[in-house]
């Protein structure tokens, strides 16, 4: 199975002269902030698309959480960016059996509130976790952790699972404080976390910023950045001026159509990443399988990354999980092919229907103008397309509550295992089966998938069927393109790096 090979790749990004109090007020007046214990040259304030929505590990309801999440919470085992893994808060781990592992763990590490770290707090913090909305479609095969002694730890599981290593290297199997948990509540947890990371949480601002200071005790090779600023600014154009003015160091997402005329004191960073952005149906509100595959054959991907994403991105023509982790051979996807859209329509006796796409307002790169695309695309077959778009927070809570007829998600691989999502998102019991696609048969095969060694020839085409139904037989999602991970710096700021998983890894950052 293929899997990333991370090179950093700069170049330099358009220089201007666009500072306005647009841009001030997005950033909320940071320029020179700096935190009283720290170095003013080794603040690093970064742009985000969206502001966190809980900083509670298994209850996470964006993405973007886990790059918070990251600097003050640490797992037991950590994925490395071959695929492969590496100690984190255990030194060595060990199968006693096929649902048994034990975990020898790290001496000597404290929660940022002072409290030891030791088998129990493993246990409380994976023991809950199991339960929790989103912790449970990782963990939920977790019957119970012993705790042998203080340093050791053993997770016993309900059946077999192959990659149980990768979903412990998932933040949602963060080791929370066993202090917080026993003194605050949900709400609390979402949004005071303690954990054992290189950073300890400072504050947060919603919608202006998040603040993290360097951890004065961490066990590990302590950060050379002294705190880092997490400012969230929706749209590109400002992120991108931001960044320009001097009030922000790094910006994610940087407009594509930037980074076309190169210059010297801005470089770009893009590195591949997993996650397929799509559009899903609902089938209980389009229930009908030749509509959805005339929706599917009407939309030109090629077009979308050529001309709107501006290469910034990869079609999705192999299939819904990128090639970088899984060659689909043949390959999964329904042609672009208008006449066969038309008719598609005709024979489902609907030649002009009506559909609304709900998608979020500056999620993904772009997600605006591809909906847009995507509209007009679909305008020409006959087909009317509403664009419902809502805030980032609202739109993935009417996913979940299955408020619509179509949408727009990206969907991040950060275990490491492509059966990831195939499990999380289309099982029929899925938390997050935003499609309500309910199938016996491919229920059967992802289960299969738990006792299938991950990376096999026979685990890999078992999600190559489940794909091959998803996207060609049923037309339940359209893959449109996969994401690559794309920020832009200024030349002062060195070694900042992301990870397969959609991380920010700061353990090298410097800022000049």
């Amino acid at each position: 199975m293929a899997r990333f090979s991370h090179a950093l790749r700069r170049s330099a990004v358009l220089v201007g002269l666009c500072v306005g109090a647009l841009v001030i007020s997005a950033c909320g007046g940071l320029s020179g902030s700096s935190d009283s214990d720290g170095d003013e040259n080794q603040v690093l304030r970064i742009g985000m698309a969206s502001d966190a929505q809980s900083l509670d590990p298994p209850n996470f309801v964006l993405a973007g959480d886990f790059t918070r999440d990251n600097l003050v919470y640490e797992t037991l085992v950590k994925l490395t960016n071959s695929g492969g893994f590496e100690p984190g808060l255990a030194t060595s781990w060990e199968q006693a059996s096929p649902t048994e592992w034990d975990f020898t763990l790290r001496e000597g590490v404290k929660f940022h509130d002072g409290t030891d770290f030791d088998s129990a707090a493993v246990k409380q913090s994976l023991e809950r976790a199991a339960t929790q909305s989103q912790g449970k479609g990782f963990l939920g095969v977790i019957k119970e952790v012993q705790t042998p002694d203080p340093m050791t730890a053993r997770i016993v599981l309900t059946k077999p699972f192959s990659s149980i290593l990768n979903n412990l290297t998932v933040l949602v199997s963060a080791i929370i404080s066993p202090k917080a948990l026993a003194e605050k509540d949900e709400k609390q947890l979402a949004k005071e976390p303690v954990g054992t990371g290189p950073f300890t949480f400072v504050d947060w601002v919603p919608d202006t910023k998040m603040s993290f200071k360097v951890n004065p005790d961490y066990w590990g090779t302590k950060p050379k950045v002294d705190k880092v600023e997490f400012v969230p600014i929706p749209e590109a154009s400002t992120r991108f001026s931001a960044l320009q003015a001097g009030d922000i160091d790094v910006i994610e997402n940087p407009p594509p159509d930037q980074l076309k005329d190169l210059g010297d004191d801005f470089y770009a960073i893009t590195e591949p990443k997993a996650r397929p952005i799509f559009l899903g149906f609902n089938l209980q509100t389009v229930p009908n399988p030749l509509i959805r595959k005339a929706v599917a054959h009407a939309i030109d991907r090629k077009a979308i990354v050529d001309d709107v994403l501006e290469g910034v991105g990869n079609a999705a023509d192999a299939g819904l999980v990128s090639p970088e982790f899984l060659e689909n051979d043949p390959p999964i996807k329904l042609d672009y092919d208008p006449e066969e859209a038309k008719r598609l329509l005709a024979e489902a006796g609907e030649p002009n229907p009506k559909l609304t796409l709900t998608m979020p307002s500056a999620r993904y790169l772009k997600d605006k103008e591809i909906g847009e695309v995507v509209q007009q695309q679909l305008a020409e077959v006959g087909i009317e397309l509403k664009l419902d778009v809502q805030e980032p927070g609202t739109w993935y809570q009417s996913l979940l509550d299955h408020k619509t007829e179509m949408y727009y998600l990206g969907w991040g691989m950060s275990s490491g295992d492509p059966g990831d999502m195939l499990v999380r998102v289309f099982r029929s019991d899925a938390v997050n089966n935003m499609s309500q696609f309910k199938d016996p048969a491919v229920d059967q095969e992802i289960d299969s998938l738990a006792t299938l060694e991950v990376g096999s020839d026979e685990r890999n085409q078992v999600m190559q069927d489940v794909q091959r139904q998803l996207v060609e037989d049923d037309a339940v999602v359209i893959p449109i393109y996969h994401m690559v991970n794309s920020f832009a710096a200024r030349t002062g700021v060195e070694d900042f790096h992301t990870t397969t998983s959609e991380l920010i890894d700061l353990s090298k950052t410097t800022v000049d």
